[in-house]
């Protein structure tokens, strides 16, 4: 019987979760700063974005070692962003999967790719 190698799905879990936590705790963070501050909606919609990007960047970075960059991130940013999501709409009690929502995923599937490329290659 064949060992199935199960180091490709841990660390495309331990990827969502990063992504995740990083997530939560930066909004939390920014969440702060925006009640103590006057920022234009503009600027705060600039820094979710950043946010969202870093996170799935450091995940990626942080659990992406061998090979399948590019499919791993790209599962990573689609997966974690939908989780994201989703718990933002626990918090606040509103869904619209609108079309925001819909190019925000075509977004971190592109940053995931990318991230995941990224960090396979790096030098360890």
């Amino acid at each position: 019987m064949e060992r199935v190698d199960n180091s490709f799905w841990v660390s495309i879990v331990k990827g969502i979760l990063f992504s995740v936590i990083i997530s939560l705790v930066s909004v939390l963070i920014f969440g702060f700063i925006v009640q103590m501050s006057k920022l234009d909606s503009g600027v705060i919609k600039a820094v979710n974005q950043f946010i969202k990007i870093i996170s799935v960047f450091l995940a990626c970075t942080l659990s992406l070692k061998d090979k399948a960059g590019l499919v791993s991130g790209i599962i990573i940013g689609v997966i974690s962003t939908v989780i994201t999501y989703l718990l933002f709409c626990l918090f606040f009690g509103t869904v619209s999967f609108g079309i925001s929502f819909f190019i925000d995923l075509i977004f971190m599937l592109i940053i995931g790719g990318i991230s995941g490329i990224i960090s396979v290659n790096l030098k360890r």
